[in-house]
C-alpha cells in the first residue's frame, strides 16, 4: 500500500489496485531494503564508543587542545547520520500492525534527509580515510576551525543584538577557541588558520572548509562513488526547493544545449533524454547513466538513497578503524 501526500493530507493507495506502477512499487521496495539493511547501524550509540588509547583517533585527539577534539565533530556526524535515516524511514514508510509497511509519496522532504545523511558520513570518511596520520590531523583540524568559525559567527551576532551583556564573555570564549586552533596549526608545522584583520575583526583561511571541498577530494581520491558529489547537489537543490532540482519547469535539461554546457560546465554534464521523454541528469567521467533518472519520479529517489546507503557502513567502519588500538601481528 502507498500513501500519496497532497494538500496536508495522506492517501492510501493500495499498491495492488494498479494506481501506482511497478517501477515505483519496485523502487519503494528497493529503499525499504536498503534502509533495513543499514539497521544494525541504528542500534549503535556513537556517543558511547569509547575512542580506546593508543588508537589513531586517540593519538589525534591529543594533538588538539582538550576543549576541542576532533572525536566530538565525528561522532556528532556519526549521531546525526543515523538520525536522519530514521527520520526518512519514518517519513516514507508506515508499518501496519500485520508487519506490512505502506509508502507515503513526498516530493522535497526526502531529499532534505538524504543531503544530511551525505553530508554526515562523508565528513567522518574525508577526515579519517587518509592513511597519513598527517593528513588526518590537517583534516581533522580543518574541520575543528570550521566548527568554531560558524559558532563564533552565530553566538557573536546573537548575543550582541538579543543579550548584550553576555557578549563580552562570547567574545572571549571564542578569542580563546582561536588561539587554541592557531596553536595546534602552529604544532604541525601549519600556518595559522586564524588572524586578526586591520579592523581587529578576525580572518578565516583555510581550505577544503566547504562541504562541495569535501566531496571533490573524495571524488578524486576515488574513495566514493563518482556521482555522489552530484547526488549531493541535486538533494541540496530538492531540500531549498529549487526550480532546477525539482524539475517542474525552466530550467530542465532538455532547455539546455547540450553541445555547448550550462553556463559554462563542460559539455555532457547536463544531457537531455531527447524526445518527448523526461530530461535526465547524468554525472559525468563515467558515471553509470541516469543516476539520477527522470526528475521527480520513485526511480529518482530510489537510487540517491542508494548512493548515500553506501556512505553509512564505510563512514562507521573507518570510525571503528580509527577508535580501536588495534594489537600488533
Amino acid at each position: 500500500m502507498a500513501v500519496r501526500r497532497e494538500c496536508g493530507q495522506d492517501y492510501h493507495v493500495p499498491m495492488e489496485d494498479g494506481r501506482l506502477s511497478r517501477d515505483d512499487a519496485g523502487s519503494a521496495e528497493a529503499i525499504l531494503a536498503g534502509l533495513k539493511a543499514l539497521e544494525s547501524f541504528n542500534a549503535r550509540d556513537a556517543e558511547a564508543d569509547e575512542i580506546e588509547p593508543g588508537s589513531a583517533l586517540a593519538l589525534l585527539e591529543a594533538q588538539f587542545a582538550s576543549s576541542h577534539g576532533v572525536g566530538l565533530l565525528l561522532k556528532q556526524s556519526l549521531a546525526a547520520a543515523m538520525d536522519n535515516l530514521q527520520a526518512l524511514r519514518r517519513l516514507l514508510f508506515a508499518d501496519a500492525s500485520t508487519g506490512a509497511a505502506s509508502y507515503r509519496l513526498y516530493t522535497h522532504a526526502p531529499y532534505s534527509l538524504v543531503r544530511t545523511v551525505i553530508e554526515c558520513g562523508s565528513t567522518v570518511l574525508w577526515a579519517l580515510l587518509p592513511e597519513d596520520g598527517r593528513e588526518r590531523a590537517r583534516r581533522s583540524l580543518v574541520l575543528i576551525a570550521r566548527d568554531v568559525f560558524n559558532a563564533a559567527s552565530f553566538w557573536d551576532t546573537y548575543l550582541e543584538e538579543f543579550h548584550p551583556e553576555r557578549h563580552a564573555e562570547a567574545v572571549e570564549y571564542f578569542d580563546g577557541l582561536r588561539h587554541e586552533v592557531n596553536a595546534s596549526a602552529a604544532a604541525m608545522g601549519l600556518p595559522p588558520i586564524f588572524s586578526r584583520k586591520a579592523d581587529g575583526r578576525w580572518g578565516y583561511t583555510t581550505k577544503n572548509r566547504t562541504q562541495t571541498a569535501i566531496l571533490k577530494d573524495l571524488q578524486a581520491e576515488d574513495q566514493l562513488p563518482p556521482e555522489l558529489l552530484y547526488v549531493w547537489q541535486f538533494c541540496s537543490g530538492y531540500s531549498h526547493g529549487l526550480v532546477w532540482a525539482s524539475g517542474n519547469g525552466g530550467l530542465e535539461p532538455s532547455r539546455l544545449d547540450a553541445g555547448e554546457g550550462a553556463g559554462g560546465a563542460e559539455p555532457g554534464v547536463l544531457q537531455a533524454s531527447g524526445g518527448d521523454e523526461p530530461a535526465m541528469l547524468h554525472a559525468p567521467d563515467g558515471a553509470e547513466p541516469g543516476v539520477l533518472g527522470a526528475s521527480g519520479g520513485m526511480e529518482q529517489l530510489q537510487r540517491v538513497c542508494r548512493v548515500a546507503f553506501d556512505v553509512v557502513p564505510r563512514a562507521w567502519e573507518v570510525f571503528d578503524l580509527r577508535r580501536r588500538a588495534w594489537p600488533l601481528i
